[in-house]
């Protein structure tokens, strides 16, 4: 049976340094800002990790089959 991780949920030093030299691209190279690069990237990945509370399946209350009357 294949073991099976949990979804990682922090970005990865690696994805932080992709995420951080594409914000730097895209300023156009200007030099001195690689930190506040950095926290951005740190900040733009997290929210795309963390899971998308929409997207959770809420039990239904009504009960499927069952037909109520008001009587």
């Amino acid at each position: 049976m294949p073991k099976i991780s949990p979804m990682r949920r922090e970005p990865t030093h690696l994805q932080i340094a992709h995420r951080a030299f594409e914000i730097y691209i895209a300023r156009g190279g200007d030099h001195g800002q690689d930190v506040g690069d950095w926290f951005e990237a740190e900040r733009q990945l997290a929210a795309e990790l963390r899971p998308d509370k929409t997207s959770v399946k809420r039990p239904s209350t009504r009960r499927r089959g069952v037909a109520y009357s008001k009587a």
